[in-house]
C-alpha cells in the first residue's frame, strides 16, 4: 500500500503578513548596547513615546549622575564575608529598609545565620542613644562560648550621622569587636566593602 503526501501551498499574502509582523517585532527590540550603561538608561529611542509633556520634563530636569543603572548596596560584600566567617556574629546599624534588603539577599544567597539589627529613630540618632544601644547589643551578644568575633556595620545613615563605632570596646569577655563603616556613598563596590572588613 503506497502512501501519498499532499502539499498544501501557503498563500503569498500570509507569508507577507508574517514577514511584516516579524519585521515590526524586531524593529522594537533594542540594539546591542542600547540599554546597557549610562548612555542607554531607560527605554531605547525606538520605543520611546513622544509626548509634549515628557519632552518638556526632560528639558526641565536633565539627567544627573544618579540617572544610571543601580547595583546592589556595597555593604552586601562585607556582609557576605562576615556571614561566612566561623564563630562570628553580625550586627547591622542602618535604615530598616536597607537592613531588610541586605538580610533578604544574604539569605537568598544561602546564609544560614541570623543578622542582628539595632533599630533607631531620629531622636536616638541625634542624641547619641543609638551608639549606646549598639554597645548594649554587643555586650548582650558577646558570649565566648558561641562567638570569637562580633562585626558591627554602620550603613549610610549612621555613618553620615557620625555614629562612632571606633569607640566600641575592642573586646568583651574575650570576644573581639570589629566596627566598620560601609556606606553606599563612600564604598562604591562589593570588592572594596570586603576589603573594609578584611582590613
Amino acid at each position: 500500500m503506497s502512501t501519498c503526501t499532499r502539499v498544501i501551498p501557503i498563500a503569498k499574502a500570509a507569508l507577507a503578513a508574517d514577514d511584516a509582523h516579524s519585521n515590526a517585532f524586531h524593529g522594537m527590540q533594542p540594539q546591542a548596547g542600547e540599554i546597557a550603561g549610562k548612555e542607554g538608561f531607560g527605554l531605547p529611542d525606538s520605543v520611546k513615546v513622544r509626548h509634549e509633556k515628557l519632552d518638556q520634563l526632560s528639558k526641565d530636569y536633565p539627567r544627573g549622575p544618579h540617572d544610571q543603572p543601580q547595583s546592589m548596596c556595597p555593604a552586601f560584600g562585607s556582609l557576605r564575608v562576615g556571614l561566612r566567617m566561623r564563630r562570628t556574629a553580625t550586627i547591622l546599624s542602618g535604615s530598616a529598609c536597607c537592613v531588610y534588603g541586605l538580610t533578604f539577599t544574604s539569605h537568598f544567597y544561602g546564609a544560614r545565620r541570623s543578622v542582628g539589627y539595632v533599630p533607631f529613630n531620629s531622636e536616638t540618632l541625634v542624641t547619641g542613644k543609638l551608639f549606646e544601644d549598639i554597645r548594649q547589643a554587643v555586650e548582650d551578644l558577646a558570649d565566648p562560648a558561641l562567638y570569637d568575633t562580633i562585626v558591627v556595620t554602620n550603613l549610610c545613615v549612621p555613618t553620615a550621622s557620625g555614629v562612632p563605632l571606633q569607640l566600641l570596646p575592642k573586646a568583651i569577655r574575650g570576644v573581639r569587636i570589629i566596627g566598620i563603616d560601609v556606606p553606599g556613598f563612600g564604598v562604591p563596590t562589593h570588592a572594596e566593602a570586603k576589603d573594609v572588613l578584611a582590613a
